[in-house]
C-alpha cells in the first residue's frame, strides 16, 4: 500500500476517533491532542553522537501519528468509566440517595425525639442531649462518606471498618422498591429477593444490591466506597486497561507493511512499562520500543499536568516532575528518556504554552536527578 493511502487512513481514523471522544469523554481531546506534541518534542531532542537527530522526519511522523491514536481503544470503554470523577459515580454520582437515607434517619430521630418529651416530659433534657449525640453522630458519618467518595487520598482498612459499621444503621422502608425497576434489572433478582423489595422493610444504609451490576461491573455503594486509592474500584480499572488491548485490536484491522507497522507497536506500548508490571502483555523493558517509551512519559506527564479531568486536579511542574521522579525509580519510565525530558528542559517548553500560569512554579532539575 502507498505512503500517503496508509496515512491518509491513520488520519481519517484519528478524526473518527477525536470526533467519538467528543462526544463520549469531551475531556479526552485536549489528551489525544497533546500527547502527540509533546512526544514529538521529546523525539526531537534525541539525537545521536555526532549530533544529527536519531529520529528521520518519516520516524517522527509515525511517532506522532502512534500518539495521536494511542487511545483509540478507549472508543470501546464505558462512557462512566471515561468521566468517572468519584467513587460512587455510575452514569450520575449516587452521593445524594446516601444523603436521602442520612435525612431519613435525621428526622426519624427527631421524631423518636418528640415521642419521648410527649409521653414524658420530664425526660425533655435528656431526650434532647440524645437527639443532639445522634445527630452530631449522622453529621460526622455522612462527611466521611462524602469525602471518602472523592477519592482524593488514599483510605485505609481502619477507614474500610468504619464504612462497614456506618452501613449496617438501618432504615425503615414503606414503599414497594420493585416499582419503577425495568425488566432487565428485575431478572437479577430471585424470588426471595422479589418479595422481600415488594413489601415494607428495613433496610441498611449503605447498600451493595443484586441489580447493582453495570456491563457485568460491580457498582454497589459499599464495595464502591471501599475503594482503597483513586475512584475506579479493581473491577472498573481492569475494565477501562482493556483500551491498550483494544486499540492493539483495532490495528490488527489495518493492514500497515513495512516501515508503516511500528506505528501500531508504539501506540499499543503507552502503558507497558521498563520492569515488565504495565499492560496488556507485560513488556519488559528489551521488548519495548524507543518511541513507544517516549509516548509513554508524554502520555502520563500530559495527564498529571491537564487541567480539564473531571475527577482530579491539576498537578504543578514540581508535583508532575516528583511523580515521574518516583516512576523512574520504580522501572515504570524509562531512565534515558526522563533525564533527557529534565536536560533539555522539555517539561518546561511544553508547560509554558499548554499548562496554566500558576502550574509553573520554580524548578531546580538537580532535585529530580
Amino acid at each position: 500500500m502507498a505512503k500517503n493511502t496508509i496515512i491518509q487512513q491513520l488520519e481519517v481514523i484519528s478524526k473518527i476517533m477525536f470526533h467519538i471522544l467528543k462526544v463520549r469523554a469531551p475531556h479526552t481531546l485536549q489528551h489525544i491532542q497533546n500527547v502527540p506534541i509533546l512526544s514529538v518534542m521529546i523525539a526531537k531532542a534525541f539525537t545521536k553522537k555526532n549530533k544529527k537527530p536519531l529520529f528521520s522526519k518519516e520516524e517522527l511522523c509515525n511517532i506522532d501519528l502512534a500518539a495521536q491514536l494511542h487511545d483509540c481503544g478507549k472508543t470501546t470503554s464505558p462512557d462512566y468509566l471515561l468521566t468517572k470523577s468519584t467513587k460512587l459515580e455510575c452514569l450520575h454520582n449516587r452521593i445524594h440517595e446516601i444523603r436521602n437515607r442520612f435525612e431519613i434517619l435525621r428526622r426519624d430521630a427527631e421524631i423518636a425525639c418528640l415521642k419521648k418529651i410527649i409521653a414524658n416530659p420530664q425526660n425533655t433534657s435528656k431526650a434532647k442531649a440524645k437527639l443532639k449525640e445522634t445527630i452530631q453522630e449522622l453529621e460526622e458519618d455522612y462527611a466521611f462518606i462524602a469525602y471518602t467518595n472523592l477519592g482524593e487520598t488514599a483510605i485505609t482498612e481502619k477507614d474500610i471498618q468504619r464504612l462497614q459499621k456506618i452501613g449496617q444503621k438501618t432504615f425503615k422502608r414503606y414503599f414497594n422498591r420493585l416499582q419503577g425497576l425495568s425488566w432487565n434489572e428485575c431478572q437479577k433478582l430471585s424470588d426471595t429477593q422479589q418479595q422481600q423489595y415488594a413489601k415494607s422493610n428495613y433496610e441498611t444504609l449503605l447498600q451493595d444490591n443484586p441489580e447493582d451490576i453495570f456491563l457485568d461491573i460491580p457498582t454497589g455503594e459499599l464495595h464502591n466506597l471501599s475503594i482503597q486509592r483513586g475512584t475506579l474500584s479493581f473491577e472498573e480499572r481492569k475494565k477501562i486497561e482493556e483500551h491498550a488491548l483494544e486499540t492493539e485490536n483495532i490495528f490488527k484491522l489495518i493492514p500497515l507493511s513495512g516501515k508503516y507497522q511500528c506505528i501500531s507497536r508504539y501506540a499499543a506500548q503507552h502503558h507497558e512499562r521498563p520492569n515488565g508490571k504495565g499492560y496488556p502483555h507485560g513488556l519488559t523493558d528489551e521488548h519495548l520500543s524507543l518511541a513507544g517509551k517516549i509516548i509513554t512519559l508524554a502520555d502520563i506527564f500530559e495527564a498529571l499536568t491537564s487541567s480539564d479531568r473531571p475527577y482530579k486536579s491539576p498537578k504543578k511542574l514540581s508535583d508532575a516532575l516528583r511523580i515521574l521522579q518516583d516512576m523512574k525509580n520504580n522501572g515504570q519510565i524509562d531512565e534515558d528518556v526522563y533525564h533527557l525530558f529534565l536536560r533539555k528542559k522539555i517539561f518546561l517548553k511544553y508547560a509554558q504554552k499548554y499548562l496554566k500560569t500558576e502550574q509553573i512554579d520554580n524548578i531546580d532539575i538537580k532535585e529530580y536527578f
